[in-house]
């Protein structure tokens, strides 16, 4: 056995977990060892050091803080997601609405207008589609090209990697910043 095993024995010894014949062993080990036997003196040392002092004790409403704490932080975090989605759906909302009233009061103006901007929003809705389909298509090839590779695994782990990392950065300076919460 290892000196670093024997260390493992003596740390249970200390701890009172220590089997009889385990205990014996360790004691020979020790009559045999020096540098394990100066190990055990500093063992034995510090554990009747720390034993001679009184527990540290946590102030008695340090739990009742730290709930506090943590339920302030998850209802800011709960506040600026509610605000942002509010804010995002405002904007489509909004942008949707001033599309309608573009087309109505277009329509209306000019009714031979209609026939056009009917085919404009179909040709708009397709080639919406068309490139939806396209970067499907893409995305899934890359995929297909990353993942059927020995390596594949690997750069799509560093890709990721890199992308929690530059979140991460990111966090840090705008926290940094005083924009975003703890």
């Amino acid at each position: 056995m290892q000196c670093s095993e024997w260390s493992e024995l003596m740390s249970l010894q200390l701890d009172g977990l220590q089997r009889p014949e385990q205990a014996q062993q360790l004691q020979a080990h020790l009559a045999e060892c020096q540098t394990c036997r100066e190990q055990w003196e500093t063992m034995s040392w510090l554990s009747a050091l720390l034993s001679a002092e009184p527990a540290a004790t946590p102030a008695s409403d340090f739990a009742n803080r730290v709930t506090a704490r943590l339920e302030k932080r998850a209802a800011r975090r709960r506040r600026l997601y509610s605000t942002l989605g509010v804010c995002v759906g405002s904007v489509g909302l909004w942008a949707a609405a001033a599309l309608v009233v573009l087309l109505i009061f277009t329509a209306l103006v000019d009714p031979s207008m209609h026939t056009m901007l009917v085919e404009v929003v179909l040709s708009l809705g397709r080639n919406a589609v068309a490139i939806v389909t396209v970067l499907g298509k893409a995305v899934w090839s890359v995929a297909y090209a990353v993942l059927t590779r020995p390596a594949g695994l690997l750069v799509l782990g560093y890709a990721l990697l890199a992308m929690a990392l530059a979140a991460l950065w990111t966090r840090v300076v705008f926290r940094r910043w005083g924009r975003l919460p703890d």
